[in-house]
């Protein structure tokens, strides 16, 4: 769909220009659309100040989210072509945990050492999953696939979520969920099986190990419903985060200190902050105005130009080229997943209620489920 670039072959060598012009623009635009007003004040529940025509301020910030995260799949997979995948994931992630430690510090929810004894056990078990194995086999399926594969198919964690939601929480569907999730299911198969995507059977590990992450992520969305009864979003995702580090540590130790020599490499440095703190820091605080300004349900909206934009991002930068395989397959799953979401909005007259999106947005990746308000709780 996308001609490949005249320039070089990005494969396995992207330029340092297009990653650094890249780079520069998103952060530019992201750091143009951000307001002082998107500042944590406390608590970050957000329960108040939504209105019904939402500020255009709040749209850009939204915006400027889906760009940071939409980038950072290509831009990941630059450092990943460099460094170990166990080593990158270790400090890319001792990044985001002092990110969300500071921003965590001003909440002034209970902390952990405060917990009852079974709420820091339900802590300890949603860290497992969601920083800890999750972390893992989401870094491992990027290592192994397209930008364009890992994006579609993390989109769908929402689906896996309701259907986990269903069998573990007994939450019921609507027929028109049923309608998305079958759809998106669909888009699903096309992108994940043999020659569904990229038209490359190569990339089908990388496939199925993005897919099992994307059901991780889902479960630990599941378990997290039991855990922010305790804590905020943004008090468990810094929790989380330190306490699976010295497991990230164990786990690259064999290629620890000779991947520590490559950092100073822009092609490593670069991929490692911008992940680390950009993906994690500033996009949690724009993503957090935008929902409380505009609401979850809008802030969803924006969701989907996520795979648009790792997709454009990856064509720029690492000649990723879009083929109609992942035309067809990303627009059922989009598809699907509206079609889910709009269910939240229609009460049918069965009594059937879709609890399940009040989880929604906060499952686009590790970070998104600090950002969102109490209606991911």
């Amino acid at each position: 769909m996308f001609p490949a670039p005249d320039t070089m072959s990005f494969t396995r060598c992207p330029t340092l220009a297009n990653l650094f012009d890249l780079v520069r623009v998103v952060l530019f635009c992201s750091c143009t659309l951000f307001t002082p007003s998107a500042s944590i004040e406390g608590p970050q529940f957000v329960t108040t100040a939504r209105t019904e025509t939402p500020a255009i301020s709040a749209d850009l910030s939204l915006f400027g989210v889906a760009l940071i995260w939409g980038v950072n799949l290509p831009v990941m997979k630059v450092g990943l072509d460099h460094m170990d995948v166990y080593s990158f994931n270790a400090i890319r992630l001792t990044i985001s945990a002092v990110v969300l430690v500071l921003i965590a510090s001003r909440d002034r929810s209970a902390s952990f050492f405060k917990l009852p004894r079974r709420a820091k056990w339900q802590v300890f078990q949603y860290a497992l999953i969601a920083s800890g194995l999750y972390q893992v086999m989401f870094l491992l399926g990027i290592a192994r696939t397209t930008s364009g594969n890992a994006s579609l198919i993390m989109s769908t964690v929402p689906m896996w979520t309701a259907l986990l939601a269903l069998l573990i929480l007994k939450e019921r569907l609507a027929r028109l969920a049923w309608l998305g999730l079958f759809i998106a299911l669909g888009g699903t198969l096309i992108v994940t099986a043999k020659n569904g995507l990229s038209g490359n059977d190569r990339y089908l590990l990388g496939n199925l190990t993005m897919l099992a992450a994307a059901l991780v992520w889902a479960a630990g969305t599941v378990k997290s419903r039991q855990v922010l009864k305790h804590v905020s979003p943004f008090t468990l995702a810094a929790i989380s985060s330190v306490l699976m580090l010295p497991l990230h540590y164990i786990i690259a130790a064999p290629t620890l200190s000779s991947s520590i020599a490559v950092i100073p490499k822009i092609e490593v440095w670069i991929p490692i902050l911008y992940s680390g703190i950009f993906s994690t820091g500033v996009a949690l605080v724009m993503w957090n105005y935008g929902v409380r300004e505009a609401g979850a349900a809008h802030a969803a909206v924006f969701q989907n130009l996520i795979p648009v934009i790792a997709m454009t991002s990856a064509w720029i930068v690492r000649g990723e080229v879009v083929t109609s395989g992942q035309v067809i397959g990303g627009t059922l799953i989009i598809g699907g997943l509206v079609m889910m979401r709009r269910a939240r909005r229609i009460q049918p007259e069965t009594g059937e209620i879709e609890s399940f999106t009040q989880h929604e947005d906060c499952e686009k990746n590790p970070i998104q489920k600090a950002l969102v308000s109490e209606d991911c709780a």
